[in-house]
């Protein structure tokens, strides 16, 4: 059985021995937010989590995954068992493609954007160092932005680069956008 995201931090604060305030000034943030998040008040963002994770020495896939011993199997995932993240803003998901997502090399997602939905924060994003980036649209366009730079991305274009480059997305269109993003190595 899968623990809820807030099991799993409150596990992973305890097992670092960290207070509240502790993981609330590794993550930036305050400890009334860490306490709101363990008894499941709240819902972290995208990069919320990625700073929740590097504060536990861990990974956001890891926050997110699934007990990777249940599966027999993990080379196959049928459609009906994707895990899928709401964006706190509700007009974002994601869905991983692949189990065991923090023990693989890649990390594949199709991420549906409804007309507004944005990154966590536009230009903010940052993945490790070394990691890289391929974004394909499958359908519509968005906004997106690589430093300085803004591209527009239509259905079938792409994009790669390295992923420690602050970049960020957004539909300003008036249709959903369905895109696949993969990360080498995992960042979620």
């Amino acid at each position: 059985m899968q623990k809820p995201l807030q099991e799993k931090i409150r596990e992973l604060r305890k097992n670092k021995k960290y207070t509240l305030e502790q993981l609330a000034q590794k993550a930036g943030c305050s400890k009334s937010y860490i306490s709101q998040l363990e008894k499941g008040k709240t819902v972290p963002s995208v990069s919320m989590l990625g700073r929740l994770a590097g504060a536990l020495d861990s990974q956001v896939s890891e926050l997110l995954s699934e007990n990777s011993q249940d599966f027999q199997w993990d080379w196959h995932l049928p459609k009906s068992e994707r895990r899928v993240i709401q964006y706190p803003d509700g007009k974002v998901t994601s869905q991983l493609l692949t189990r065991g997502v923090f023990q693989k090399k890649m990390q594949p997602v199709i991420t549906i954007i409804e007309p507004g939905g944005t990154s966590d924060k536009i230009g903010k994003l940052l993945h490790p160092p070394g990691s890289e980036e391929f974004v394909l649209v499958l359908e519509g366009k968005i906004d997106f932005w690589i430093g300085t730079d803004h591209i527009m991305l239509h259905e079938g274009d792409t994009l790669y680069f390295k992923g420690d480059q602050a970049h960020g997305w957004a539909n300003s269109g008036k249709k959903t956008a369905r895109v696949l993003f993969t990360w080498t190595p995992p960042v979620w």
